[in-house]
């Protein structure tokens, strides 16, 4: 069997035909968590029995694997053996070989899952070595199943049907700024989606006032509100903001870098706009800087608020402190809190 996406792995468990091995990985880590789970309720039940489910973690030992593997089920049709994780640089050239050769001559009866739900794991097209050996193995008895992060307007979809099944509304518009607010990392997602819907409870609907009042918003989220809050001369929300992004943990230098990036998007912005150029050729000229059009349509409405004068002049601010962070001893938040000051500054001035 090939390696298979989410819509044919679905089909698969539905038609209880698996095969004998079976590989999940990917960078959505949430997702990998998810079908593995799937997967052994499929195979070993909601309740598994000790004599025909095995899992091997940080504790994996070859000896106790083979005879896992040896293992006739009983109360069960398959004997099922689950591996997360496992990395071949962990053992021997000749111990990576027989957990190979293991696998490739695993009973009709036994069914083994390598999953990677923790690991940083490589996509199948970069394998190598004994890595790639068993991601093979498993496209030959079972299948490979790759899991990696959701495009926007898959995760979209997917917060829509979240709350559609707890019948809930949410509108593609505010399910784009749930992700704008935090980041694109499902785990999280849910998170906040289940508070939402616990906060307007079924029958109701997700707006843009729960989503701002509710939503624990990124750094990235929290420096745009702070650089519009800096523009618009507002010192009470600018310092707000900084407040509870310190509060999130976030550090000085981070925010700072988050910052300037705000500031020199609107500055390529302010330039497009002065050459004859709109804003949208940024995402051809700076492939990957832009999550959507709709982002740069906020880049465009902040930049048409200041002249060039002022960008510039902010972003020789923001560069200084840059420099008095990395080689003073002076305190951080306060830096900080100076360099809004002389944005303000700056903007009230031009």
């Amino acid at each position: 069997m090939p390696q298979v996406n989410e819509q044919e792995f679905k089909k698969i468990l539905s038609s209880g035909e698996y095969g004998n091995l079976f590989y999940i990985c990917g960078s959505e880590k949430m997702l990998v968590s998810h079908y593995t789970n799937r997967l052994i309720e499929k195979t070993a039940g909601k309740k598994p029995s000790d004599f025909n489910f095995h899992i091997f973690t940080d504790d994996f030992d070859i000896n106790e694997f083979a005879s896992a593997l040896q293992t006739i089920p009983f109360t069960s049709e398959y004997n099922v053996t689950v591996v997360r994780d496992l990395n071949f640089s962990d053992f021997s050239s000749s111990d990576g070989d027989k957990i190979l050769e293991l696998v490739k001559n695993v009973s009709d009866d036994s069914i083994v899952i390598f999953t990677y739900p923790t690991s940083i794991q490589k996509a199948r097209s970069s394998l190598t070595g004994k890595e790639k050996k068993l991601a093979e193995l498993a496209i030959q008895k079972g299948f490979l199943l790759e899991l990696n992060k959701l495009t926007a307007a898959a995760l979209q979809k997917k917060l829509i049907s979240w709350a559609g099944k707890r019948n809930i509304t949410l509108s593609p518009k505010n399910a784009e700024l749930i992700i704008n607010y935090s980041g694109t990392d499902l785990n999280l997602l849910k998170n906040e989606l289940e508070k939402l819907c616990e906060y307007v409870g079924i029958g109701g609907e997700i707006t843009e006032n729960e989503i701002d009042m509710l939503v624990t918003k990124n750094i990235e989220a929290g420096i745009y509100d702070l650089s519009r809050a800096v523009l618009s001369g507002d010192a009470a929300k600018a310092f707000k903001i900084v407040d509870r992004l310190i509060y999130q943990k976030e550090e000085i230098i981070s925010i700072l870098a988050v910052l300037s990036s705000s500031y020199i998007n609107m500055y390529r912005a302010r330039i497009a706009l002065k050459c004859g150029h709109p804003v949208s050729d940024l995402m051809k000229l700076f492939p990957g800087a832009y999550k959507n059009a709709r982002a740069l349509g906020f880049i465009e409405r902040d930049c048409r608020r200041v002249n060039t004068a002022i960008l510039r002049k902010s972003l020789d601010a923001i560069a200084q402190t840059d420099i008095a962070l990395k080689s003073t001893r002076a305190d951080d938040r306060i830096q900080l809190e100076r360099l809004i000051v002389k944005l303000m500054m700056i903007v009230s001035e031009g």
